[in-house]
């Protein structure tokens, strides 16, 4: 939910789910989970059309911190400590696209990652568990439900 119009909500079954987990050497940690209503591909990039919803949830992480089974917060980044590309503390930043929109969801709520396996051919399980209320300025949004991804990209 991006909003209070039809428009700005999707109920969607994953056609496409996949994982990305990557090392960044002196920089930082990183699972990229992305879910998406169309054909999407960790191979290479596919245009989603006007009607298409897809969901990508990046767990960024000092490159001393293991990402495996926790809870991650989004509250912001400044509630993260660091910078967005070099974190004091690990965090799960939401970002959501409908159609060819797409925004970064307001702080609020936390990626429950049930499991993680980095081998090539593993697999990551969670829950999405994000929520803001909205306020004057911003409407409610949010993204729940569980999920599975097959790992596609391993990079340590």
């Amino acid at each position: 939910m991006a909003g209070p119009t039809p428009a700005e909500r999707a109920e969607f079954r994953p056609v496409a789910s996949y994982a990305e987990y990557l090392v960044v050497p002196g920089v930082r940690r990183e699972l990229r989970i992305t879910l998406a209503s169309y054909a999407a591909s960790c191979d290479a990039f596919v245009t989603p059309s006007e009607k298409d919803t897809s969901v990508t949830v990046t767990v960024l992480a000092p490159e001393s911190t293991e990402l495996g089974p926790a809870t991650y917060a989004w509250a912001g980044h400044p509630a993260h400590g660091g910078t967005e590309e070099q974190p004091e503390r690990a965090y799960a930043l939401p970002t959501f696209r409908l159609g060819h929109r797409g925004a970064v969801l307001p702080p609020g709520g936390e990626l429950q990652l049930e499991s993680i396996a980095t081998t090539q051919e593993g697999r990551v399980r969670g829950l999405f568990a994000f929520e803001f209320p909205g306020d004057a300025e911003h409407p409610a949004a949010s993204l729940k439900g569980h999920f599975e991804a097959k790992l596609c990209r391993v990079h340590l």
